[in-house]
């Protein structure tokens, strides 16, 4: 079972769960809410692995770290006895399963907004 297959699957099961919880009785709209749901929750949690593997926030913490060790004169002094450089080591992070949240969270969203809008207008 490849990963798509497996995030499809958890992915109907967490939205028929989650359509029990909006009401004790099961109801096609309010499943199909739940699909819409689900979907977004996937796009977030690609979007989010973009932003992780495009070091959107390196910056943001290079900055805070470069401003407090020039406000700190001990840790410039240990830098300068240890002759450590400023530079730190960056490490990249890859997703390697970003691709298939992206496509199940599209699929799911697409399809729960085609059928209930076929729904209301017909």
């Amino acid at each position: 079972m490849t990963f798509k297959l497996l995030l499809i699957f958890l992915s109907l099961l967490s939205s028929l769960l989650i359509s029990f919880l909006f009401d004790s009785s099961w109801n096609f709209l309010k499943w199909l809410d739940a699909a819409f749901l689900v979907g977004l929750l996937l796009l977030m949690i690609s979007s989010a692995m973009i932003l992780i593997e495009g070091r959107f926030f390196v910056a943001f913490i290079q900055s805070t770290k470069n401003f407090f060790a020039k406000i700190n004169k001990q840790e410039q002094l240990i830098r300068e006895s240890e002759k450590r450089s400023a530079q730190p080591v960056i490490y990249v992070k890859r997703f390697p399963s970003r691709k298939a949240f992206f496509q199940v969270g599209m699929l799911f969203s697409i399809a729960s907004l085609l059928v209930s809008s076929a729904i209301y207008f017909f």
